[in-house]
């Protein structure tokens, strides 16, 4: 049997920005965790144990021990141990410093030489004896936003100056960008508005400036971006077991039961109810095969 964890449920608060910070958390077998911020990113970091992970569209990815997984912004994400687990999970809002922004930055001149895949890292040193003095201070509530905020830095200097650039591309690969702080501001808003003026607006640009860095920085128009973000956020809510077509039309501001039907036919080929049919028949398959292994 399963337990649920509903992550924030069971730590203790802190003052840093919403609910953003370290935590330690200990699980046992068999329990299932997901995040109810969707506004934050999250890095996982599994001390001790095994579980299985499914992430959007990726499903039961296992995940072993000292190795660190990455969760950008609106992920549907769950966790779900195979054995009794330690970790450490990290939210984050944005980046800090000058430095962190131009690190990711720097990434972006490796995209083209990047075929991303979602995967998990290992543990590298001091990351270890990183989690272990940290764990302590937390244990003896010593748990304020600025020792979040120090950690923070300090978390991201090891793993810029620990993993090849590459790998650290790889992992962080939703959110690089050309120009980090307007993919940032597009990620926070692009499900929040109703017409790509309002991104032109907060961007403060004019309409034929934004779509031009749109797609400097993108490699598409807002409008094709925009329509496929919103088919992977609609095939990964229906995927939830109590999904409905009306929370779902809600969500993501489909006016009617045609127009969503409509949307469907032209991102998937197929009609609401058949796209349920085969995401239920897929995460069935995928279960059975986890279950085999």
């Amino acid at each position: 049997m399963i337990n649920s964890i509903y992550f924030e449920e069971r730590l203790s608060t802190c003052s840093n920005e919403a609910q953003s910070g370290f935590k330690y958390v200990e699980t046992e077998s068999n329990d299932s965790m997901s995040f109810q911020h969707k506004d934050l990113h999250y890095l996982v970091f599994l001390l001790e144990g095994n579980a299985y992970i499914s992430y959007n569209e990726f499903k039961n990815i296992p995940m072993e021990h000292r190795e660190l997984v990455f969760f950008p912004k609106l992920s549907n994400v769950s966790i779900t141990t195979s054995s009794p687990c330690k970790m450490i999970i990290f939210s984050f809002f944005a980046l800090k410093t000058s430095s962190e922004k131009h690190a990711f930055q720097s990434y972006w001149r490796l995209f083209p030489n990047i075929d991303h895949k979602f995967a998990t890292l290992p543990f590298r040193t001091p990351l270890a004896e990183f989690f272990d003095l940290l764990i302590l201070y937390l244990q003896n509530n010593i748990n304020c936003a600025h020792l979040h905020e120090i950690k923070h830095q300090e978390l991201f200097l090891i793993l810029h100056s620990q993993y090849p650039r590459e790998e650290l591309a790889n992992l962080f690969y939703p959110i690089i960008g050309k120009s980090f702080d307007f993919r940032t501001l597009i990620m926070d808003n692009y499900l929040k508005i109703h017409h790509i003026d309002e991104l032109a607006h907060l961007s403060g640009m004019g309409r034929t400036n934004f779509d031009s860095k749109f797609k400097e920085e993108f490699g598409t128009s807002p409008h094709q971006w925009i329509l496929k973000q919103k088919a992977k956020h609609v095939r990964n809510s229906l995927a939830e077991p109590e999904a409905t077509f009306s929370d779902v039309m809600r969500k993501y501001n489909f006016n009617s039961a045609t127009h969503f039907t409509r949307f469907c036919k032209q991102q998937f080929g197929c009609t609401p109810t058949e796209l349920v049919r085969r995401l239920h028949q897929s995460e069935l398959s995928q279960h059975m095969q986890v279950q085999v292994f």
